[in-house]
């Protein structure tokens, strides 16, 4: 991988400062390329493509999030729909599946509302990345206090905008097939929130008050290998960082609380293999392996998700 990132970097470069003209012989070979090509889409990164007018595209996650010796089975997803040909919007869901001897039920995470707006598209004539402004909104649906002795949260309880850019591009190697190459840059910023009793955050049952959630700064590197017209190589890396989470009340006797975290980071990385069946169609099956970072722990989730373009 090591010498693959360096290889996008110069022909994503290449291709910015290099017009690419109609009718050229390059182009007929990046469209027979892309014509025996067909994809899923990496673990992590997301498209930089939106749909066309009218057409839905749906992808559910199913995954274990294994840490600490605790499975954390869950599902996720992408839910879209092409507003017009250049704006998409969607949802991305979350429930966590409990298996633990007190919390053995279902629960509803926090989901997020998707908007992306492409602002260039490649083709195999015009071979310019293509790019998207990313608007999300994360809504607090999942449970975040007043907790019982024994149960676990499954949501931050604040409202959180998100914006971002996400970058795609395609690279002909000399066999003939392609290269595809992501890049998403995203970034949060949670409002306060109140929190009362038990909580995600580490409040006992008498408290009141508030917490305001660390902003969270996420950047992916993805790359796909197109090895057959069905089979694709996929391989992300992530780096996410969290700012300070701080959070002030009272405790159940009225002494003051204030609770700041220390900043965390970890980086980790995402092997997987996609088959596509149609040009509608397909799964990827991988694994996120996140080892130990600054002030977070190592975690191993196998996934598995399958796509469809409606």
């Amino acid at each position: 991988m090591k010498s693959v990132l360096p290889a996008i970097a110069a022909a994503l470069a290449l291709s910015m400062t290099t017009p690419a003209h109609a009718g050229d012989g390059r182009a007929e070979q990046y469209r027979a390329a892309m014509e025996g090509a067909r994809w899923t889409g990496p673990l992590l990164a997301s498209n930089a493509e939106t749909l066309p007018h009218g057409h839905f595209y749906t992808e559910p996650y199913f995954f274990d999030g294994i840490s600490g010796g605790e499975h954390h089975p869950g599902t996720s997803g992408f839910y879209q729909y092409g507003l017009t040909d250049n704006w998409t919007v969607g949802m991305q869901p979350f429930f966590s599946i409990g298996t633990q001897r007190y919390n053995r039920d279902v629960a509803i995470g926090d989901f997020k509302l998707l908007s992306q707006v492409r602002v260039s598209h490649f083709t195999a004539d015009h071979r310019v990345p293509s790019v998207a402004l990313v608007t999300n909104l994360v809504l607090p649906t999942g449970k975040h206090d007043r907790l019982g002795a024994v149960k676990n949260g499954h949501g931050s309880g604040s409202f959180a905008p998100e914006i971002g850019i996400n970058v795609q591009q395609y690279f002909l190697l000399n066999n003939g097939r392609l290269l595809r190459g992501r890049i998403n840059i995203l970034k949060d910023f949670p409002l306060r929130t109140d929190v009362s009793g038990r909580s995600v955050y580490g409040t006992d049952a008498g408290f009141r008050g508030h917490a305001r959630p660390g902003s969270k700064t996420t950047v992916i590197l993805g790359a796909e290998y197109s090895l057959t017209r069905e089979w694709v190589l996929a391989f992300d890396i992530e780096r996410d960082q969290w700012d300070r989470t701080v959070v002030s009340g009272r405790d159940g006797s009225g002494a003051v609380v204030r609770q700041v975290s220390a900043k965390s980071w970890n980086v980790g990385f995402a092997p997987a293999v996609e088959y596509n069946w149609s040009d509608r169609a397909g799964v990827i099956v991988g694994v996120w392996i996140v080892p130990k970072g600054h002030n977070t722990q190592s975690s191993v989730t196998p996934a598995i998700a399958i796509q469809r373009f409606w």
